[in-house]
């Protein structure tokens, strides 16, 4: 086993993109109603102008301004009812100075009107004559063709994570199935002869098996397809064989546990013996996660999961996680999520953040980025607060309170209270 320097987060960074720069994800159809939450394959372009027709987004009567100049509730205008627009079809009338016609709330105006005048300030004196008790402006509650977007514009960028949202304007560029990237496949391991079955009742000495549960929520979450979750006692053959399995059928296996100097811990031997390169980083300056092992092993096309496209050999990526269920959840959401994120979904955008004033001083990692759990509340002012929570080592219960979290840089001394923070949300 070799064992590595420890690696900041912008190393470990450049080593996986020197190994999964190239990777493409393939693209699948989907239906429209069935696309929410995935991440698109490819740039959304419109296919029309919106909207494809002169329309009203009002109730009223379609006018040509300029007869409507100067009128008001002691002097209206009277104009002659020229016809009605029915929805759904095409006005073939004519305006004329002096007439006004009747169109419904998206209906398509008539040829030589340029305003609308809402029903509201209208009086219909007989079928044929209406009063006009408000002037109206050219292009005044009218939607000219290409308003909303043009022909050929661009909606959306690949790999943009479609909200619900999005679903109405894909619909209304004529998306009943939309190019998306394919779910990675994830393999997750529990190791540990302490872990057992969190259905089962811990004896003295065991422990549910939090973190499987825990991963997988937050993987699934991030986009991910959980394969399979398992427990494995430690055993080297047995690991061994559990992790051989697992990469046959995923894109990423993730261990839990076996990730520190102990006795018992064979995660990076057994990377190091299923392929090359084997375990490129063994310990990260993060805190919690500095015992983190990243691996990365070098498949033949054939042996791969479907889904990484490579002319002669696929990457796949093992990752052995601290056993702690708080440093395993912040590793995973730093490190792997954003992997996931970058090489699988090519999603640039940036995670949703809350500026709030942090309630009291944080002291910085010794070298190490710190990620520090807070809970958001709201002060007698209405404005953000973010107050740290503090827990022993393995406490769970703190993930429970937590509304996200707060970085701190490797090369800051800390943060003052009352500092505003930049808090990522879970």
């Amino acid at each position: 086993m070799k064992l590595l320097n420890v690696d900041t987060i912008e190393e470990v960074q450049k080593k996986l993109k020197s190994y999964f720069q190239t990777a493409s994800a393939q693209i699948e159809m989907v239906p429209l109603r069935q696309s929410v939450g995935r991440y698109l394959g490819e740039d959304i372009f419109s296919d029309v102008d919106m909207p494809q027709f002169r329309r009203s987004v009002v109730d009223g009567y379609a006018v040509l301004a300029k007869d409507t100049f100067g009128v008001s509730d002691s002097m209206p205008v009277f104009l002659e009812v020229a016809g009605t627009v029915d929805m759904g079809k095409a006005c073939d009338i004519v305006l004329e100075p002096g007439q006004a016609v009747y169109v419904p709330t998206g209906g398509m105006l008539p040829q030589g009107s340029d305003s609308m005048v809402m029903i509201e300030y209208i009086e219909k004196l007989d079928e044929k004559t209406i009063a006009v008790y408000k002037p109206a402006a050219p292009n005044s509650k009218i939607m000219n063709p290409g308003d909303d977007f043009r022909k050929n514009e661009i909606l959306f960028s690949k790999g943009h994570r479609i909200a619900a949202k999005d679903i109405g304007l894909l619909a209304a560029v004529g998306k009943a199935e939309v190019p998306v990237l394919r779910k990675p496949k994830m393999s997750i391991l529990s190791t540990g002869d302490e872990i057992i079955e969190i259905s089962e009742i811990p004896k003295p000495g065991e422990i549910r098996d939090i973190n499987s549960s825990a991963v997988a929520a937050f993987a699934e979450k991030t986009g991910v397809d959980v394969r399979s979750v398992a427990i494995v006692e430690d055993s080297y053959e047995k690991l061994r064989i559990a992790v051989e399995e697992a990469l046959k059928e995923s894109d990423l296996v993730v261990l839990s546990g076996g990730s520190s100097a102990g006795a018992k811990d064979m995660t990076a031997e057994i990377i190091d013996s299923l392929g090359e390169p084997g375990v490129i980083t063994h310990g990260i300056a993060m805190k919690p996660g500095k015992p983190t092992i990243i691996g990365v092993l070098a498949q033949k096309a054939q042996d791969s999961a479907e889904g990484i496209n490579c002319q002669n050999h696929c990457c796949k990526l093992v990752v052995g996680l601290p056993g702690h269920p708080m440093a395993a959840i912040i590793v995973y959401e730093v490190v792997v999520s954003s992997f996931i994120k970058q090489y699988y979904f090519h999603h640039k955008e940036e995670p949703i953040t809350v500026t709030a004033a942090i309630t009291e001083n944080i002291h910085a990692g010794e070298g190490r980025e710190t990620y520090q759990l807070v809970s958001l509340k709201r002060d007698d002012a209405l404005q953000w607060i973010a107050e740290p929570i503090h827990a022993k080592s393995g406490s769970i219960s703190q993930l429970m309170l937590a509304d996200g979290f707060v970085r701190i840089p490797s090369l800051s001394e800390g943060i003052d209270a009352k500092s505003r923070v930049e808090v990522v949300l879970f």
